[in-house]
């Protein structure tokens, strides 16, 4: 007996040794897989929908806000819808886009949730709605898509934004504009060792005029230092460098982002 154990001892260790390993491949499997379907998801273009609205007389963008971040809030959140809602307020906006005071805008991470959205709102949404057109005069709304262009944005409650309203120029594509975006992004958060996020929407139901829009958004010390690295011209310099010239042409147009419901 005690020589069988004897053998018996090195033979445990042996399949000990095998089992961590089959043990450890399978958590690096996972790990792995986890990790893919992560990304995988956070690359899937989204539903945006976007209504152009003018403040009501004696009323700011702020008081906007705090009722999407409060009695809208609570409603998505009653009615358990699966969406995030920011207010971006207009700062400095090209013609002929300079009306609305402010953007109402709605993601929707697929068009499923957006028709589960558009119905608790039409059968619940009297009281809410009332009290968000004792503040504001909203047009119809338009849809896009929004595709990632380069890293998420970062959760902030206010946060500059800024949009490029782009027309592709003469043999680009949207393959073209995505892959330059994406560059700039990946330029721009090398310089402030940071991130801002970034995106582009294309047009869907009821929006036209331009080709794309390019957002770039994030907390307010790291957007201060993207806008002062395009005002030296270092971005520039560096998207130069790397051989990335913008396939269209383009205007630039500046909001404040209120997050309402995240």
């Amino acid at each position: 007996m005690l020589l069988f154990l004897g053998h018996l001892g090195p033979l445990l260790l042996f399949w000990g040794f095998i089992l961590k390993k089959i043990l450890i491949g399978l958590g690096c499997l996972f790990m792995a897989t986890s990790a893919f379907s992560a990304h995988h998801e956070a690359s899937e273009p989204q539903v945006a929908e976007l209504f152009d609205c003018s403040l009501n007389d004696g009323v700011t963008a702020g008081d906007v806000a705090a009722l999407g971040a409060g009695d809208f809030a609570a409603f998505a959140e009653e009615h358990e819808l699966t969406m995030t809602s920011f207010l971006w307020e207009a700062i400095a906006v090209n013609p002929p886009f300079q009306e609305p005071d402010v953007r109402w805008v709605n993601y929707y991470p697929t068009w499923g949730d957006y028709f589960k959205g558009e119905a608790s709102w039409r059968e619940h949404g009297s009281k809410v709605a009332a009290k968000i057109d004792k503040l504001v005069t909203c047009a119809k709304p338009s849809t896009w898509t929004v595709h990632p262009a380069g890293e998420e944005a970062p959760a902030a409650s206010v946060k500059p934004l800024y949009i490029r309203v782009c027309n592709l120029k003469e043999g680009s594509t949207m393959k073209n504009a995505l892959a330059y975006r994406k560059a700039v992004n990946s330029v721009q958060n090398g310089q402030i060792e940071s991130s801002v996020g970034s995106y582009v929407f294309t047009p869907g139901f009821g929006a036209s005029g331009f080709d794309y829009a390019a957002m770039v958004t994030g907390t307010p010390e790291d957007m201060t230092a993207v806008f002062e690295n395009s005002r030296n011209g270092s971005t520039a310099a560096l998207l130069t460098e790397a051989g990335m010239t913008e396939p269209s042409n383009c205007s630039v147009d500046l909001h404040k982002s209120h997050m309402m419901v995240n």
